[in-house]
């Protein structure tokens, strides 16, 4: 059957029009599509991971409603010291990587802000960050790194610290230590820090903590708590006239340490702990010799030990690690014992290890350091004046000699012995 053009093109122009009722407009479409999108929840941002995320491809926004995605932290490098002795000092929504000594000093004022800091060493504990004198550091939504390196924040003087959801590397890396008049606020934040003198602490929030106390002048009995504690308050008169005051709300402490400085008659039960004992802090007596054996890293029933002027009592107490240290000409002679850091002596003091692990050997000053038959377990560092000798030993990390501080091995200087 023919069909008449008329009639063809008659039927061609329903056909169109019929289509065109059945198919939304453009627009139409967009906003069925937005009516879907509108009704989708809102997320919440995702938390920054330890390196910064790789950034998304370019999207353009459907509408106002659709939410934002969340921008690259910008990088900045410094490859200096940062000093801020006076004012204000924001570091916002960077990753930070610090190549030097950080430095808040004087009336200076350091805010961070949803960043991360790295502090980048050649070698272990080649920097530190110093807060002291009247500065303030606050820290909100901060990640602190050294790079598996060991790393310190030293705050004296009547610095002010806050610091809010701030996590280190491994709980308590870099480390925090306080002296003088130092006042902290942590709300939700991961942290080790050792306590000196009239030093503060308060913590809140699902704080998890590592406090190492510096008692000196100190007599008593101490059971430290593991684990969550709805609130613990501690208040320890100290050095003579100085209150440790420590407060603690809805946390959990994941471990305890002390360093017995001087003139200590203490007892801590039912806890763990690290312990540092202190030969030669009264530099009114004469120069003490101090030896101790079988200093090890394991739970004690009973235990007493006499270390210079210092007296501890362990009941049910477990010890992960020891660190004695030699002030002012004392020597120590220690033996099969496990040792944290050997690092802080002064001096013209010595320290002589045999039989024993020991973590990191750092010599400052004139302090001079034997080992024998033992292992370092990571790296072997002098600076200034210092020696370290090396007999029969095993390294686990670098032997780097700063200023005119030497390592002998075997009896040969380093450069000779490699």
């Amino acid at each position: 059957m023919r069909i008449k053009r008329g009639h063809l093109l008659v039927g061609l122009i329903m056909i169109v029009i019929i289509f065109s009722a059945c198919t939304p407009s453009r627009p139409a479409q967009q906003r069925q599509e937005q009516e879907k999108l509108d009704v989708l929840p809102v997320q919440q941002p995702v938390p920054l991971p330890s390196t910064p995320p790789e950034p998304l491809p370019a999207q353009q926004p459907v509408s106002d409603k659709q939410p934002q995605k969340e921008e690259k932290l910008k990088e900045v490098n410094l490859y200096k010291d940062l000093i801020i002795s006076s004012g204000d000092f924001v570091i916002n929504h960077t990753f930070f990587s610090l190549h030097g000594n950080l430095v808040v000093n004087g009336t200076g004022k350091l805010a961070v802000v949803d960043s991360e800091i790295h502090f980048i060493q050649d070698y272990n504990q080649q920097y530190r960050a110093y807060i002291k004198d009247n500065a303030v550091l606050k820290m909100d939504n901060v990640k602190l790194t050294a790079e598996g390196k060991w790393f310190n924040f030293d705050y004296s003087g009547n610095a002010n610290v806050r610091l809010n959801k701030v996590t280190g590397w491994d709980c308590c890396t870099p480390w925090h230590g306080a002296m003088g008049n130092v006042k902290f606020d942590i709300t939700n934040s991961s942290i080790g820090i050792t306590l000196n003198n009239n030093v503060t602490v308060t913590a809140r929030g699902k704080s998890s903590l590592f406090f190492e106390l510096v008692l000196a002048d100190v007599k008593g009995e101490f059971s430290l708590p593991i684990g969550d504690v709805d609130k613990f308050s501690l208040d320890i008169p100290n050095n003579g006239n100085d209150m440790m005051k420590i407060d603690v709300y809805d946390s959990s402490f994941y471990d305890w340490g002390t360093t017995l400085d001087k003139h200590t008659d203490v007892t801590f039960k039912d806890t763990k702990m690290t312990i540092g004992m202190n030969a030669g802090s009264d530099w009114r007596l004469p120069s003490p010799t101090v030896k101790a054996s079988g200093l090890k890293a394991l739970k004690y029933d009973d235990f007493s030990l006499k270390f210079d002027t210092n007296t501890l009592h362990l009941l049910n107490t477990s010890v992960r690690s020891w660190y004695p240290q030699a002030w002012n000409g004392a020597t120590i002679e220690l033996s099969d014992s496990d040792l944290a850091d050997l690092q802080n002596n002064g001096k013209d003091s010595k320290l002589i290890i045999s039989n024993s692990k020991v973590d990191i050997a750092i010599a400052r000053q004139n302090v001079v350091q034997l080992y024998y038959d033992s292992e370092i377990r990571q790296d072997v560092i002098v600076h200034d004046d210092a020696m370290i000798h090396l007999y029969n030993m095993k390294v686990g990390g670098r032997m780097i000699e700063n200023g005119n501080g030497q390592i002998f091995i075997d009896g040969k200087r380093l450069d000779v012995a490699r």
